[in-house]
């Protein structure tokens, strides 16, 4: 009971805290940073919805249709009606381009025609990003923005990486480096869009690292308000990275410990759950808030669950099959490989229970695939990223079953006879 009115009271502050953040928001008028939204449109229009970051591939494609969507949100909330507008997130729609919708030409319509009401609401998500975008906009433009998105982030993941190498090691913390760099981490670093499930991933994995905490009762606490706050910021991107990447981070911390495999097994469970109660119980709060407080008939709630759970001329193996192929599997099929070979060569039989661990996690991602089929066929080119999990999970699986003391022995072995040969010679 103590337990239940702790996780209550937590989520009471967050949702106050929220709430409060979203209207004080929505209270800063529009004109004040119109000009900074004025000076990109420019590249906006050149770069169009969708951009290649450097390389050509849908797995490089940034997202800037919702980021000026963001921005479109970002101007068109009415500072008269700052509870309303929070929770409705108004925007305007006004042009629609032969076979599609130029957000750009939307958000130009918009700042020239400034006393034109918005005509589309968008109340399903708290829209955290575009709250935090309003401050944002007060000192930057769209470009700089990016800039400043790209040295947070950054910042974050150079924290997290001397966290995780200090507590375990450059053999167990390489493959979720490398996973990052397989799912293309750079191109979620330019993007409002993409950002925050990408911090909210790295300053969890960060907290994990610490002691503070490590056991059970402060790691569920820890992962029930990630869920929180990824349901607050995130437009259904890929939120569950929020979930694996400090899960995996806990797993690999909790390695020395003796743990059976249910009792592992139990922890994986636990924390997920807590995770997902938190998402969960946090974006239908926001619903709850739009039926009491705004307009309830604007939300379509039921039928937007069927649409992107359900499937059209696809099957839900294609949705799976959709996401791999963006994956670097060539790349990663090598990695895997070289990790067997060492497996073979120098077989770890105690860390079996820590591999069976990171394969359940590992396949998390596609079990989200097979749940939200619409939404993970639909937008493939960002879901993939899910998958980061599951890379780095099927490298750790490997890693976990190679022991590293007597395979480090075998190669001194090796070496030495060789320089002995060579010095006989």
């Amino acid at each position: 009971m103590n337990s239940f009115l702790r996780f209550l009271k937590i989520f009471a502050i967050l949702v106050a805290s929220f709430f409060v953040f979203s209207v004080l928001s929505c209270m800063i008028p529009g004109k004040w940073y119109k000009k900074n939204i004025e000076k990109s449109l420019p590249e906006l229009f050149e770069e169009g919805n969708y951009p290649k970051t450097i390389l050509k591939g849908k797995q490089y494609q940034q997202d800037n249709f919702t980021d000026v969507l963001i921005l479109n949100i970002s101007i068109s909330h009415n500072t008269k009606k700052p509870v309303w507008s929070s929770l409705m997130n108004p925007y305007s729609f006004h042009i629609r381009d032969i076979g599609g919708w130029n957000s750009v030409k939307n958000l130009e319509y918009k700042l020239k025609n400034w006393d034109t009401p918005p005509n589309v609401l968008y109340g399903r998500y708290w829209h955290g990003s575009a709250s935090v975008t309003r401050i944002l906009l007060l000192f930057m433009n769209y470009q700089e923005i990016k800039l400043f998105l790209y040295i947070v982030s950054t910042i974050l993941f150079l924290i997290f990486s001397v966290k995780i190498i200090h507590r375990a090691g450059w053999i167990y913390s390489l493959p979720i480096f490398l996973s990052l760099l397989f799912a293309n981490l750079f191109v979620t670093q330019f993007s409002i869009q993409f950002f925050p499930v990408i911090a909210i991933s790295l300053i969890s994995g960060i907290l994990v690292c610490g002691n503070r905490f490590i056991s059970q009762k402060k790691a569920s606490t820890l992962m029930f308000v990630t869920g929180c706050f990824t349901a607050y910021f995130d437009l259904l991107t890929t939120p569950l990275l929020t979930l694996g990447i400090p899960l995996i981070v806990y797993l690999i911390l909790q390695r020395e410990n003796k743990k059976s495999i249910s009792e592992l097994i139990k922890f994986i469970f636990i924390l997920c759950l807590f995770w997902f109660i938190g998402y969960a119980c946090m974006w239908a709060t926001k619903w709850v808030l739009v039926s009491v407080f705004a307009d309830p008939a604007s939300l379509s709630v039921v039928n937007s669950i069927i649409w992107r759970t359900g499937t059209k001329e696809y099957t839900r193996w294609n949705v799976v099959v959709a996401n791999f192929l963006l994956l670097p599997y060539l790349l990663l099929t090598i990695v895997l490989i070289f990790l067997l070979l060492l497996s073979i060569v120098s077989f770890n039989k105690k860390g079996i229970k820590q591999a069976i661990s990171f394969l359940i996690v590992g396949l998390i991602p596609y079990f989200w695939y097979f749940v939200l089929s619409n939404h993970s066929y639909a937008h493939w080119w960002f879901t993939y990223r899910a998958q980061v999990i599951s890379m780095a999970s099927a490298m750790l699986f490997f890693v976990s079953l190679i022991d590293w003391e007597r395979l480090k022995s075998k190669l001194n072995h090796v070496f030495n006879t060789k320089s002995n040969n060579l010095e006989g010679k």
